[in-house]
């Protein structure tokens, strides 16, 4: 008897299934883990208590809930970053150029070498640390111990919300992937490798095209040794504070590493095999009353106190 083609389409709870495991494989927005806040009792029963009970979670704030924006590192976001290397459409960044991009704003160096020494490649945590705070713009992502903190940057200090607001949760559940130790740390950074692979627009590629017709050859474009072996990091945890104001707003680091972003994506997957990373959008409409709550229970974490410990200390 011959089967006909539609029998073999999966159905039902098998169909649904097979969808789940393709959005888990292809997810670049930890939209599989994402979870709606529409009330304060939501808010309460699943990050507020979880906090207040000492559950070990890191939490981190952002101000909108937008598909364009992706849990990214500042030094991947900035295009500072990759104006030396031009119009390249595939660019490689190594413990190497790291230390030459930091290098070439003499004055970030000159105030980080008075307060400290000259960076080495072998111990660059310090100098990246200074930088995620001071300049903006490092391979890190800030995670906090508190909850406070986080919906602090999340709310902004606004009074009226126009977009829903997110706060994100991380566990721990890898194997050693969270450290104190600053030689681990230093020894993650020197193997530092990420591999950017940029879209060009249609005119671009067109001019590419006809360039090459005329014997140019296609400038830029990785070659097959190129292509990266994973487009999903793995994820590290960093709780070494180096300064008062990450003392002061209980700071972490979140380290992504040896990965490749595909037109400003990467796919999240191993990230959630090491942190059990929760998404959680929170309603606009509950965003006064979560003001007027840290107000009522953290009031030296109001945003302008953030990254001013002086204010917060004067009240």
């Amino acid at each position: 008897m011959a089967w006909k083609r539609e029998n073999h389409k999966p159905k039902g709870a098998g169909r649904e299934r097979l969808l789940a495991k393709l959005a888990d494989a292809l997810d670049v927005n930890f939209a599989v883990t994402q979870s709606e806040i529409h009330s304060m009792q939501d808010f309460e029963q699943h990050l507020l208590v979880p906090f207040l009970q000492g559950e070990l979670l890191y939490y981190r704030g952002e101000r909108i809930c937008s598909s364009e924006r992706r849990l990214m590192p500042t030094l991947l976001r900035q295009e500072d970053v990759l104006k030396p290397y031009g119009e390249s459409s595939f660019v490689h960044l190594d413990s190497d150029a790291l230390l030459a991009f930091y290098q070439s704003n003499t004055r970030f160096m000159t105030v980080y070498e008075t307060l400290y020494e000259k960076p080495e490649k072998s111990a660059l945590y310090s100098m990246l640390a200074f930088a995620q705070h001071y300049l903006d713009i490092s391979p890190f992502i800030d995670f906090t111990h508190s909850l406070y903190v986080a919906l602090s940057f999340a709310l902004k200090g606004r009074q009226e919300f126009a977009d829903d607001v997110v706060i994100y949760t991380a566990a721990d559940i890898g194997d050693d992937d969270t450290t104190c130790d600053i030689q681990e740390v230093n020894a993650w950074l020197s193997d530092y490798s990420v591999d950017i692979f940029r879209t060009l627009s249609p005119e671009e590629l067109r001019k590419k095209l006809a360039a090459a017709r005329n014997g140019t050859p296609l400038a830029g474009l990785p070659r097959p040794a190129n292509f990266p072996e994973s487009v999903s990091p793995t994820a590290k945890l960093i709780d070494i504070p180096t300064n008062d104001l990450m003392k002061y707003q209980q700071g972490v680091f979140l380290l992504l590493n040896n990965f490749s972003i595909l037109d400003a994506s990467y796919l999240t997957k191993s990230v959630r095999q090491s942190f059990a990373i929760n998404k959680y959008r929170i309603d606009k409409a509950i965003c006064p009353q979560l003001s007027q709550l840290l107000l009522d229970k953290a009031p030296q974490y109001r945003y302008e106190n953030l990254l001013d410990i002086s204010r917060a200390v004067r009240g």
